[in-house]
């Protein structure tokens, strides 16, 4: 039990003390028989005393809480690329807009799992390990930009092989927990690699899917400026086309499902829907910041009866 007084203490012990003399001194003066001076004084002290609690306002204090969570592990791959930024999304969009929007709708269904996130480009990156913060993880969505493309160095879908087996591992560990990836990507590979197996992670995933971004037409990329990149094999503007089969087999490897998601997120949705259906809310207990907890109404009922009582006397005696 603690305190968090409306006024300072000194305050209202100063208050307290001035009507309780005030009382005393009207009360005494009163041509009442001393019995009664001493049951009125009783009575207006008790009053003044849970007013003076009330203004005290007690408390309990906890650190203990219980909160809601699904047993989801939920891992976002995201090809961070400069073909990513191509302009063929839905019309003439570019991808990342899709990714951002799809990527934003799958954490707000899933809320209350763990998020984590890896981006590749010229190489992969961890941007957050298994989290449940996961107004943060959209936060690192919107911070995504288009990577300079005088330093761009191609494309390769097997960089982030690593990092995925890390996270995959750490989720596995976890009693009753699913783990969900979502690898999304245009599937071009462009720095003359060959794309690596996956297959070998399968026996971690328990559900997701791989996204793909783009049109066989494919869709030019800004260069930054006021132009788009060039190619000098061409001698045209670059264009960046997805390629479906890689993804596919990224999709068959890991054991989920290959969506093109180019033109809206009705995979995307029905997916999510199965992920739900399959998994479980836990009510798990955590320590944290201290939890108060009002206790001062249970005087503020005590002050309500007697205020009642000192009102059937006053009217049954037409006086305090």
């Amino acid at each position: 039990m603690s305190i968090r007084p409306i006024f300072p203490v000194v305050v209202m012990v100063f208050v307290l003390l001035v009507f309780v003399a005030v009382t005393v001194t009207i009360i005494s003066r009163n041509p009442l028989k001393l019995k009664d001076k001493i049951l009125t004084i009783i009575r207006l002290g008790l009053i003044y005393a849970l007013v003076f609690c009330i203004g005290l306002r007690p408390v309990t204090m906890d650190d203990e809480y219980e909160f809601s969570t699904k047993n989801l592990d939920v891992l976002f791959v995201v090809d961070t690329t400069i073909s990513m930024w191509a302009g063929d999304y839905n019309g003439s969009k570019e991808r990342m807009d899709g990714v951002i929007a799809d990527a934003g709708f799958i954490i707000d269904e899933l809320a209350g799992s763990n998020f984590a996130l890896v981006t590749f480009d010229d190489q992969a990156h961890v941007l957050a390990p298994f989290t449940q913060d996961f107004q943060y993880i959209e936060n690192l969505f919107e911070t995504f930009s288009s990577p300079d493309s005088t330093m761009a160095t191609g494309s390769d879908l097997s960089l982030p092989y690593k990092d995925i087996e890390s996270l995959l591992l750490s989720s596995s560990r976890k009693e009753n927990r699913k783990t969900i990836v979502f690898y999304i990507s245009d599937g071009e590979i462009t720095n003359g690699t060959k794309l690596s197996s996956y297959k070998d992670l399968a026996q971690y995933v328990d559900g997701g899917a791989v996204f793909g971004y783009g049109t066989e037409a494919g869709g030019k990329m800004k260069d930054g400026s006021w132009g788009y990149i060039y190619d000098y094999d061409t001698h045209q503007d670059a264009i960046s086309k997805i390629d479906e089969a890689n993804l596919k087999q990224v999709a068959e490897d890991l054991g989920i499902y290959y969506y093109n998601v180019n033109d809206g997120n009705a995979a995307i949705k029905g997916e999510i829907e199965l992920i739900k259906q399959s998994s479980k809310t836990i009510v798990e207990k955590g320590m944290g910041a201290e939890a108060f907890q009002d206790t001062y109404f249970y005087f503020a009922i005590a002050l309500a009866l007697v205020l009642l009582w000192e009102l059937f006397v006053i009217v049954r005696k037409g006086r305090l």
